[in-house]
């Protein structure tokens, strides 16, 4: 009850097959790789939310926000607890989603967020 390891295991071997599961998606590069990819990311953000507890509201709200505006997923990285945030974007909506997340989260903040010019920005995998 105090501990919650029954909770926390389930969710370090949900998220290794999550892992296995992600390897495979991107081996095989089916026509629906980023909507499979994108799933995978969330589902694990709620596994790290509800299960491992790692996460924190503000973290919460971000990935809302991202999914809202066109992340096929969004999930906190890093150690969580208040730490960032990736999310899965289509190119063509990658313009849109950096502006109306920029407005939805930073600017509607009480000031205590990082300078979003250092904190949110688009990179490619690799």
């Amino acid at each position: 009850l105090i501990f919650k390891l029954y909770q926390r295991a389930k969710h370090v071997y949900s998220e290794a097959s999550r892992v296995l599961q992600f390897k495979k998606i991107c081996e095989e590069a089916p026509a629906n790789m980023v909507q499979l990819l994108g799933e995978l990311m969330n589902q694990s953000h709620v596994s790290c939310r509800d299960m491992y507890e790692c996460s924190c509201p503000e973290l919460d709200r971000l990935v809302d926000i991202c999914r809202k505006f066109g992340a096929q997923g969004s999930r906190l990285t890093g150690a969580g607890w208040g730490g960032c945030t990736v999310s899965i974007v289509p190119t063509d909506k990658l313009p849109n989603f950096l502006e109306n997340v920029h407005e939805a989260y930073y600017q509607r903040s009480d000031g205590s967020l990082a300078s979003e010019k250092q904190s949110l920005f688009a990179t490619k995998p690799g």
